[in-house]
C-alpha cells in the first residue's frame, strides 16, 4: 500500500507499506485472510512527518485497512473500512481515526446527467469548508484544552516540501548553474543535485555535476558521488540572506536539531570544499569590485540595484531561531568583515543573461526588504508595492483631471 500524508503547510510524506511479511526491523506488517470474502491489511510504522501543531514528530502509526475489492478484484462495490491510530513515543494511543462506507459505492459511468448534478450539488462545498473547520477545531484545542503547540519543523529528506514561491524559483535558477560551475572547476567528486523545485529539464533522481577531466584529481578513480538535496524551497530564501555562502552552509550543518536544517548532504566535509575560496577561480572569492569581469562599467541604475541589495543584507535584523530556548549572550554582535556581494550574486551579475540577473536581484532585494519592514514575509512587500502603484495611479489621474480642469 502507498500511503500519502499531507498537512496544512503544503508538505507531503509518502509511505510504502509492505504487507508481504508479518514483521520486520522497522515495522510490523501483516495481511490476514479473515474469511473467503474479506482481506485485512495491517501495518505499523514510525512517524517522521509533522502533521499537527498539537503533536510532535515523534511516535508511530498503526493502520488497519480492508481490501475494498476482495476477493480477487471481484467486489465491484468498493466498500471502504480503514482505521489509523496515532501512538505517542511511549506507545500510548493518542488519536484514532476511521473512515468507512455507509452505503454502496457509486459507479460514475452509470450516473445520468441528473445524477451527476445531484452528486456535485451535494458535495461541492466540502472542500471549501475543510480549512475553516481545521481552524475551528485548532482554536478549541488551543484556547479551551490548553494543549501545547509544537513549532513546525522543516521536513526530512524523505518527505516532500512545500511548493516554492516565485522568488525561490528565480533564486534556484541562478543557484543551479553556479553550483555546476563550482563542481566543474573543483578537484572533488561528482555531485548529484536534487532540487525541491520541479524542473522539466532535470530528472526526478537529480542532476549530476561532474568535475572536468583536467581538474579531477584521479580520473580513473570512480568515487561515490556526493548527494546534495535541499529538503525545502526555504533553503534558497535563507541562502541569499547571507553574504558568505560557506558560512551559511556550515551553520546549517551545525544546527543541533535536524528539524531546523533546510538541506541534506551525504558527505558534508567534501561538499563544503566546493565553496571554499580558491586562488584559481573567481567563483569562490567574495568579490569587492563593482565592474563586470570584462571591465565594463555597469549602468548607474543597475549599480544602484546591487548596492541596495548589499545595504539591505548588511543591515537586516538577525532574529534568533524560534527553536532556540536559551540565548547565552545578549550583547549585540556585528561582523567586522567587509560585506561585498555574495559569490552567488557575483556569478548571477556577471555570468547570466541580464533579464535573469535582474529577476534575481529583484527577488533577493524583496526578501531582504521583507526582513526590515514586513517581519520576513515577502508577500507583504508585494502588497505594499501594489498599494503604492494604485496610489500613484490615482494621484496621476487626479492630477490630470485637475490640469484639464
Amino acid at each position: 500500500m502507498v500511503l500519502e500524508v499531507n498537512n496544512t503547510f503544503d508538505e507531503r510524506r509518502m509511505y510504502f507499506l509492505n504487507g508481504s511479511s508479518c514483521s520486520s526491523d522497522q515495522s510490523e506488517d501483516c495481511i490476514e485472510e479473515n474469511t473467503t470474502t474479506s482481506r485485512t491489511f495491517r501495518n505499523t510504522w514510525t512517524k517522521d512527518f509533522h502533521v499537527s501543531p498539537f503533536n510532535s514528530r515523534k511516535g508511530s502509526y498503526a493502520m488497519t485497512a480492508h481490501d475494498p475489492f476482495s476477493p480477487h478484484l471481484s467486489n465491484h462495490k468498493g466498500t471502504i473500512d480503514n482505521k489509523i491510530t496515532l501512538k505517542s513515543s511511549k506507545a500510548h494511543a493518542k488519536l484514532v481515526a476511521r473512515i468507512f462506507s455507509t452505503e454502496p459505492g457509486i459507479d460514475p459511468t452509470t450516473l445520468t446527467s441528473w445524477g451527476r448534478l445531484r452528486f456535485i450539488a451535494a458535495w461541492w462545498w466540502v472542500g471549501f469548508v475543510t480549512f475553516p473547520r481545521i481552524i475551528k477545531e485548532a482554536g478549541k484545542l488551543f484556547f479551551r484544552r490548553k494543549l501545547h503547540v509544537w513549532y513546525r519543523p522543516e521536513v526530512l529528506k524523505d518527505s516532500i516540501g512545500r511548493q516554492a514561491t516565485m522568488d525561490e524559483t528565480i533564486i534556484e535558477r541562478s543557484f543551479r548553474p553556479h553550483l555546476k560551475t563550482l563542481v566543474e572547476s573543483s578537484s572533488a567528486r561528482s555531485l548529484r543535485y536534487i532540487s525541491p523545485i520541479p524542473n522539466h529539464s532535470s530528472p526526478a533522481e537529480g542532476e549530476m555535476f561532474t568535475p572536468k577531466p583536467s581538474t579531477a584529481a584521479d580520473p580513473e578513480k570512480k568515487d561515490e558521488p556526493i548527494v546534495f538535496k535541499p529538503t525545502t524551497p526555504l533553503f534558497y530564501s535563507r541562502l541569499v540572506r547571507h553574504a558568505h555562502i560557506l558560512e551559511f552552509l556550515s551553520s546549517e550543518l551545525l544546527r543541533d536539531d535536524e528539524k531546523d536544517r533546510t538541506f541534506w548532504v551525504s558527505h558534508p566535509k567534501l561538499f563544503l570544499k566546493f565553496f571554499e575560496p580558491s586562488k584559481n577561480t573567481s567563483m569562490g572569492i567574495l568579490p569587492t569590485e563593482e565592474d563586470d569581469d570584462d571591465g565594463k562599467k555597469d549602468p548607474i541604475l543597475k549599480r544602484c540595484g546591487w548596492q541596495l541589495l548589499h545595504f539591505l543584507r548588511n543591515h537586516r535584523p538577525q532574529p534568533p531561531s524560534i527553536h532556540n530556548t536559551t540565548i547565552k549572550n545578549n550583547k549585540k554582535q556585528s561582523d567586522i568583515r567587509s560585506f561585498a556581494l555574495s559569490p552567488l550574486d557575483h556569478y548571477t551579475k556577471n555570468h547570466l543573461p541580464p533579464p535573469q540577473s535582474a529577476q534575481y536581484r529583484n527577488a533577493v532585494t524583496k526578501i531582504l526588504l521583507s526582513d526590515v519592514v514586513a517581519f520576513g514575509f515577502p508577500e507583504t512587500v508585494d502588497a505594499l508595492v501594489y498599494l503604492g502603484r494604485v496610489g500613484v495611479s490615482w494621484g496621476v489621474v487626479r492630477g490630470w483631471k485637475y490640469y484639464l480642469g
